[in-house]
Parts: structure tokens; C-alpha cells; sequence
């Protein structure tokens, strides 16, 4: 027998036959009446006594269903990336696209979606995170036609926003970094409330020192530090970004913040959820007076390591770089870069 219940602002129709268990997004309450709601649920009891179906079963199942699917493939194929993925599905395409069926995607609707998220206001996102949100959707719809849920991919060209911002990547200085870590110890009103996390000093001073992301961190085991170097391996468990291990050699301050860091269990870093730790080193930075994130702790280890004067193509290595190119774009920063480039003609 088929039920019908009221979800999220939308009439869910649930039942089940020889071929398992299914769930039909009817429309949304405040425009599908519930009288009318309730003659589609008869009908498909119905349906269910007669033995067939005179639903339409020709018609593509909607966004909102087949991406519970996907985020399912999702968390199993990426586990180390899918938090980010489940989040833009999660807070930018549902909101938009939830009810939307998947044949009934077109390159004007995407286009128009956009170019809202894109309007000049105060919350307006940067160009490259609205590019991130169209590629999620793009893969989401690809996995679709792999899997058959549609013929072909409806908006395989529609282009990502152009990004006028250019600039070198944010990093920290020796002085700042050292205002960041004084700031995990210091006390806040009066001593009355939430302070801060003296150990915060170490998490971040390894994250500088190494260059790892997030996920990488948290998945950090004392297993895999050596004397000499550390490695960052992708396992079954959990992948590195680009699925491949590296090695990154221990600096004097990784080795301090190793030795400062508690041996309670496999993982270096003690649990956390991912977004809790974000937002702690948000916090802690702002404590500091400075602008950044826990991600600019990355681009700090790179862009002092260009500033020394190491090869990018090493760099590329250590950062865990998919391609060199990512890495040039802190070349600038190559204490020789253009500088005798320049000094090589005199006019």
C-alpha cells in the first residue's frame, strides 16, 4: 500500500512492488493542493491492486531524489572530499533544483541560476566558489547519464562565471603565524566563558609546517611519521585529494608541534568535526587580528617554500599538487622570478 506524507515543504509518496521499495516527489504543498495529493495516492493504490501502472514511468525522476543517491556513490568513491560536495548539494543546489526533473534541466535555467548567485550584494559568493557549485552540478547530471537516469547530459556547456579577481594567494608571515599561535593561549573576558585551546598552537603550527589539508590532517596517523619526514598516504579508509601519497619532510616546527601534540591513539590530531575545526582556527586568527583560514595555513607553508627558493616542481610534490601549474601561482613569489629576468636586457 502507498503512503503519503508531507515532507520538507512537499508531498512524498512512498510504496512498494516486486521491484522494491519507491519514492515519488508529487510537488510542492503550497502548490499542489492536498485533495489533489490524496487522488494520486488512491490512484496508485490502485495501481498497486490492479497490478500496473498508469503513472507516467517514462518521466526522469527529480534532482532531489536521484542526488540521495549520488551523495550515497559520493561519500563511498571520496570520502576525504565529500563533506564539501554534500555541502554545496545540501545548501545551493537543493534549495534550487530539488523538485526540478532531471530531463527537464536546460542551459537558460542553469544560466539564469547563476547569474542570481552572482548579483552584486554583501553575501555575494566569489566567482570561483559559484564555479565549484556548477561543477558539482555538472558531475551530478553526468553521473546521471552514466547511470542511465537520463539519455544526455542537458547542460553540458553551460560556463562558469568569469573570475575579474586576480591576486596572489594569502599567506602568513613568520610574525603573524607567531601572533596566530600566542593567541591560542591567551584569556578572554576575564576568564569567563569559552577560552581559547592552548593545543589549537600545535594543530595549526603542523598545518603550517607541512602544508596538508584539512582532511589530511585529520587523517594524519603517528604510523606514518618518521624521523626524517612524514608521509600523507590515501588509503581505502580515506583518500588524499588526488588519491596519490606523498612525503613532506619535518621542519624544526612540525617536529615542535609533534612533540607538543598528546599520544593518545592512532591520529595525531585529536577528532574533530571538519567545519569545527575550520571555524576554531577562524577563530583563533581573528583573535590574532588577521584575515585567513585554516587553507591559508597551506598556502603559507608553499609560499614560504617558493620564497626559499625551492624548485616549483618540488614543491608541487610536497604540496600534493595535481599539476605544476596550480603551483605557479605562487611563483611570484621565487625570490629570483622576474627580478633578473628584467636586469637581462638594457635598452
Amino acid at each position: 500500500m502507498a503512503t503519503l506524507r508531507a515532507i520538507d515543504g512537499a508531498w512524498i509518496i512512498d510504496w512498494r512492488d516486486s521491484a522494491g521499495r519507491h519514492r515519488k516527489t508529487l510537488g510542492r504543498i503550497d502548490t499542489l493542493p492536498e485533495r489533489e495529493a490524496k487522488r494520486i495516492l488512491k490512484q496508485r493504490n490502485l495501481e498497486l491492486a490492479a497490478g500496473y501502472s498508469i503513472l507516467n514511468p517514462q518521466r526522469a525522476i527529480t534532482f532531489g531524489q536521484f542526488v540521495m543517491d549520488y551523495l550515497q556513490w559520493h561519500a563511498a568513491e571520496f570520502p576525504s572530499s565529500h563533506y564539501r560536495t554534500a555541502q554545496i548539494v545540501n545548501q545551493h543546489l537543493l534549495p534550487e533544483f530539488e523538485y526540478l526533473a532531471l530531463d527537464a534541466f536546460n542551459p537558460r535555467q542553469v544560466d539564469q541560476w547563476k547569474h542570481r548567485r552572482m548579483t552584486p550584494r554583501e553575501d555575494r559568493p566569489k566567482s570561483e566558489t559559484v564555479a565549484k557549485e556548477l561543477r558539482t552540478l555538472k558531475a551530478i547530471l553526468s553521473k546521471a547519464v552514466e547511470w542511465k537516469s537520463i539519455r544526455e547530459h542537458p547542460i553540458p556547456h553551460v560556463s562558469a562565471p568569469l573570475s575579474l579577481d586576480s591576486k596572489p594567494p594569502r599567506f602568513f608571515t613568520k610574525t603573524e603565524l607567531d601572533a596566530i599561535y600566542a593567541a591560542c593561549k591567551l584569556e578572554v573576558n576575564a576568564g569567563e566563558g569559552p577560552q581559547p585551546n592552548p593545543l589549537h598552537a600545535s594543530i595549526w603550527r603542523l598545518f603550517a609546517n607541512t602544508g596538508m589539508r584539512r582532511g589530511e590532517g585529520q587523517m594524519l596517523k603517528r604510523a606514518w611519521i618518521g624521523q626524517e619526514a612524514m608521509k600523507i598516504l590515501s588509503t581505502d579508509e580515506e583518500r588524499t585529494k588526488s588519491g596519490k601519497w606523498r612525503e613532506i619532510p619535518l621542519t624544526n616546527g612540525a617536529r615542535r608541534a609533534l612533540e607538543e601534540l598528546p599520544r593518545k591513539g592512532a591520529l595525531v590530531i585529536p577528532p574533530m568535526a571538519p567545519a569545527s575545526l575550520s571555524r576554531a582556527c577562524i577563530k583563533d586568527i581573528r583573535r590574532a587580528e588577521l584575515d585567513g583560514s585554516l587553507h591559508t595555513l597551506r598556502h603559507t607553508y608553499i609560499s614560504h617554500m617558493v620564497m626559499a627558493g625551492v624548485p616549483l616542481r618540488t614543491v608541487q610534490k610536497l604540496a600534493g599538487h595535481s599539476t605544476v601549474a596550480v603551483t605557479e601561482r605562487y611563483s611570484h613569489l621565487d625570490p629570483k622570478h622576474l627580478h633578473d629576468a628584467g636586469r637581462a636586457i638594457s635598452l
